[in-house]
């Protein structure tokens, strides 16, 4: 169809291809800060202060801390042009205390990111923000198209939503029991149980892409046509 390119498919803004970049964006913010060399013994300072603050938790109390935070970040980047600035200054300001905790441990940041890339919520926390903010990006579209296109499509930024709160819930979880199992355990086991607790994070996260693909079904039928799924009978 012509005027068809890698973001437009039939004429229609495509989610799935605009996740992908905003979440490669927020992996290079990620990789490209945290390997510069940032001294701020305030923002570090504030840093441990928080991070010991949810340690000392119970685990159900520490998940129950991490999890509401986090959807809070993903409902303001959900608002369209307000949370597209949001996602950009968190990541930035996120990488920018990775690199401090790196310099303040005589290492590069890079290295403290890549530590944290290795375990599981990483890779559900980090999409659910790229998720949050590509739909947030989608609903300008379709509020600038209207008609057709906005019906048809604005149930799918619900269900959206729905995904990103159940995503975090699942990463809060995990993240809570990273941080909880090296206070039970001593050497070795407590790097080896976090990294253990992939065994049940991958087919979790399986499940999570096919259900992505699922509510973005539309965008991965190779028949359709030129007119959009209807979302409201989902």
């Amino acid at each position: 169809m012509k005027g068809d390119g890698f973001f437009i498919r039939n004429g229609v803004l495509q989610l799935r291809r605009l996740f992908l970049v905003v979440f490669l964006v927020e992996i290079g913010i990620f990789i490209a800060i945290s390997s510069l060399s940032i001294h701020n013994q305030v923002l570090l300072s504030a840093f441990k202060n928080e991070q010991q603050s949810i340690v000392t938790l119970s685990l159900p109390d520490m998940i129950l801390e991490i999890f509401p935070h986090n959807l809070l970040v993903a409902t303001i980047e959900f608002i369209p042009v307000i949370g597209q600035l949001f996602f950009l200054l968190s990541s930035i300001e996120t990488s920018i205390i990775i690199s401090i905790e790196g310099t303040s441990l005589h290492t590069s940041g890079l290295v403290v990111f890549f530590s944290l890339a290795i375990l599981p919520h990483t890779w559900l926390e980090l999409p659910s923000y790229a998720v949050a903010t590509s739909t947030s990006i989608y609903l300008i579209y379709l509020l600038a198209k209207r008609g057709q296109i906005l019906h048809s499509n604005i149930m799918k930024v619900v269900y959206m939503y729905l995904f990103v709160v159940l995503e975090l819930a699942i990463a809060g979880t995990f993240e809570s029991t990273e941080i909880y199992m090296p206070r039970i355990y001593a050497s070795p086991y407590n790097i080896e149980y976090p990294l253990m607790l992939w065994i049940a994070a991958v087919p979790v996260i399986y499940l999570l892409i096919r259900l992505y693909r699922r509510i973005d079904r539309d965008e991965y039928d190779r028949k359709i046509k030129n007119k959009p799924e209807d979302f409201t009978q989902f």
